[in-house]
């Protein structure tokens, strides 16, 4: 008897000691990180460094540079290991993962996801109120029936033009047609369409903004426009191909009132900025960096206004790439996702 207890108690010993050299094998190592962001300055430079500030006072084994960007080269940067994390739009990630035309020549499959979604930004189909169409569908009806338009749209080279592309497409049209419509079509910085809108140079205008837009108030303010609404099933074709926000997430609208004259909400495009990682960072430490994220989710909120919309809750539901196993893992240890 006195055996058999003396065999129970080692192996509990042993059991112990097994899982304690386990945990010590998992211990996080002091690590040293880049985050590409956006222009010193700008916006996501300053979200991703207020960011980095508090994941470093948390845990101080983890230290994270945050260095310039942009949208179009961050996920490239990330999956070649340029840079370990960094900030990314939903339908670039994805364009960029599976390399597609026309930003892409080929894919980028290292690339993953720590979560979403921190930041919403929103396609406006801007339209002179005197041009009598509520809805990009009778946009469309128009170039298919030879009617020449005058539109001022994104940058070429931008990620911008091909999110609006996408769209047209789903319509059955594109900015060739327009043209040879007898349309003119104006690729412009929005302080240009801003000045091409007021004086009326054209009389559509297509951007790619957070809410409220200030080039989309300016406009609004300068002559009586309407917003033109997408259908359901756009929101849908477009979710599906480039991972934009689903119309259940209740971010696929621009609210009413955000613009004046503004009376309904208007059905519309969204992206959304996600936070990506290449897949060869430790699983240890992007579960640790989400974690902190969502544990000191106030602080985070408060660090800048576009974090607020990220929801610990569905955090990993809102991403157009893969999910980190890192992040993964946390995720489901919080009981988020099952």
């Amino acid at each position: 008897m006195k055996r058999d207890i003396l065999l129970v108690v080692m192996m509990l010993f042993l059991t112990v000691l097994v899982l304690s050299s386990a945990a010590t094998a998992e211990e996080l190592k002091p690590t040293t990180l880049t985050w590409v962001a956006g222009g010193v300055g700008g916006g996501w430079y300053v979200q991703a460094g207020g960011i980095a500030r508090l994941i470093a006072e948390k845990e101080p084994k983890l230290t994270i540079k945050v260095v310039p960007g942009g949208g179009v080269v961050n996920p490239v940067r990330v999956s070649k290991h340029k840079d370990d994390l960094g900030w990314g739009i939903t339908f670039v990630d994805k364009m960029a993962f599976k390399g597609l035309a026309p930003i892409y020549e080929k894919p980028n499959p290292d690339v993953r996801s720590l979560g979403g979604i921190f930041g919403i930004y929103h396609i406006h189909f801007l339209a002179a109120q005197n041009r009598g169409i509520t809805t990009v569908a009778e946009l469309a009806d128009m170039v298919k029936a030879g009617k020449a338009i005058k539109v001022a749209a994104p940058m070429k080279g931008t990620s911008d033009l091909p999110l609006v592309e996408n769209i047209f497409k789903f319509y059955g049209i594109s900015f060739d047609a327009i043209e040879k419509a007898g349309g003119k079509v104006f690729h412009a910085v929005y302080a240009d369409m801003v000045n091409l809108y007021k004086d009326k140079h054209v009389d559509y205008v297509f951007t790619h903004l957070g809410l409220p837009g200030a080039a989309v108030t300016e406009m609004t303010v300068s002559r009586d426009s309407t917003l033109l609404s997408v259908s359901d099933e756009c929101v849908a074709h477009i979710h599906d191909s480039l991972g934009t926000l689903s119309a259940d997430t209740g971010r696929a609208v621009i609210p009413k009132e955000t613009y004046k004259g503004q009376d309904a909400d208007v059905t519309a495009i969204a992206s959304a900025g996600e936070f990506i990682v290449n897949k060869d960072v430790p699983d240890l430490v992007a579960y640790t960096i989400i974690k902190l994220i969502c544990g000191n989710i106030e602080e985070v909120h408060k660090i800048n206004p576009a974090n607020q919309n990220f929801i610990p809750e569905n955090g990993w539901k809102n991403v157009a790439v893969p999910l980190h196993p890192g992040a993964e893992a946390f995720y489901r240890e919080a009981g988020y996702m099952q």
